[in-house]
């Protein structure tokens, strides 16, 4: 048994409380992290306000980095004192979705990581004889946390934990949306909607795809010299159906990454790719939203692609785009807005809902 520092969310829209609580050993297939820093985005936000549901007490955290104390049974791919990253796509490798290579849609992990559970349908966390519910299977927001061993990627000593520590789900949503969701080939067009942590990881596995030519929309002009940095040709406040096909010859563009995924930026987002163009919705939209389209558009043979996680498979994904940023085609140094100590969380949280963005959590 293990004691923890965690920041708790109790209640829907209450700040989080930070305290100490137990946490039990890792068991089959499960490792024990040391955290050394956490990501936290709008993930966290919408399990605050309630748009992702789950039982209540929840450790928060769905991102991060650490390192690895101790491994419980059959654990075969890591071991005491590796460097990890942390992703809350964690797989069995052997169910209906696994077996077809889709580990991303592993039902196995999923059933239970949307019951605050880990894939045994069991917590570790717990304060007296109440349990206390994972968020993701992650839960990065603790000093110590237990996580499935695929959703614990190793990677090299040479990785920054400041780098770590925010690629385990924007950037590799982002990247993946791109090599995964959609197969880009060198030489397409493409429009980017939202200039957001995926938006920036969309635009630059864009780039280093070999994009032709690239066209971002944010509506705060503020952002656009940051989206102009990561690889944007064109940057616009508005989806302008006018200015992306004269960009394009009058055809539109070859795929559209939704990454704010409404009703108006998916028939947008539709309107602006070209006959037999694909529309890939990155973006999380409200789990009670429903929208309409225009079938014409189908008839066209225009398609719209879902991207959950990227496609992403986080053992091989991960690791992919490190090398990317050891390369220096992949920019992440500076990807948080800003730092927070654990006991700060609630500030950090607030800072998130004023600006957007993205911010680290530290344990020392």
């Amino acid at each position: 048994m293990t004691r923890t520092r965690a920041a708790i969310l109790e209640s829907r829209n209450a700040p989080l409380s930070v305290r100490e609580v137990s946490l039990s050993e890792p068991r089959e297939r499960e490792v024990l992290v040391k955290m050394e820093m956490a990501g936290l985005c709008r993930s966290d936000l919408n399990a605050i306000v309630g748009h992702t549901r789950y039982d209540m007490p929840l450790v928060l955290g769905h991102e991060g980095a650490g390192t690895v104390v101790r491994a419980g049974r059959n654990v075969t791919s890591l071991k005491e004192g590796d460097r990890v990253v942390l992703s809350w796509a964690a797989f069995c490798g052997d169910c209906f979705f696994c077996n077809k290579g889709l580990n991303h849609q592993c039902h196995t992990v999923a059933w239970p990581r949307g019951k605050g559970l880990l894939p045994d349908w069991t917590t570790r966390f717990s304060e007296g004889d109440k349990p206390i519910f994972h968020f993701n299977g992650v839960s990065s927001f603790s000093e110590y946390t237990v996580v499935y061993e695929t959703g614990c990627v190793k990677v090299d000593d040479d990785i920054p934990f400041e780098v770590a520590s925010v690629v385990g789900c924007s950037v590799v949503t982002g990247i993946g949306a791109v090599y995964n969701s959609a197969g880009v080939e060198k030489g397409s067009t493409a429009l980017v909607v939202g200039g957001g942590n995926v938006g920036i990881s969309v635009i630059q596995a864009l780039k280093i795809k070999g994009a032709a030519l690239i066209i971002a929309v944010d509506p705060k002009a503020e952002k656009h010299t940051l989206i102009k940095d990561a690889g944007a040709d064109i940057v616009l406040s508005d989806i302008s159906i006018d200015e992306i096909r004269k960009a394009t010859g009058g055809f539109g563009v070859d795929y559209a990454f939704d990454g704010v995924a409404t009703e108006e930026t998916l028939n947008a987002s539709l309107a602006a790719v070209r006959r037999a163009g694909i529309v890939v919705m990155v973006g999380y939209p409200h789990p009670l939203a429903k929208y309409s389209v225009q079938p014409i558009e189908f008839h066209l043979e225009k398609r719209i692609v879902g991207s959950l996680y990227g496609s992403s498979n986080p053992v091989r994904d991960i690791p992919r785009l490190l090398d990317f940023y050891k390369q220096g085609r992949l920019k992440l140094d500076g990807f948080s807005s800003g730092s927070y100590r654990l006991e700060e969380i609630n500030e950090a949280i607030k800072a998130l809902e004023n600006n957007g963005g993205k911010y680290t959590i530290t344990f020392n």
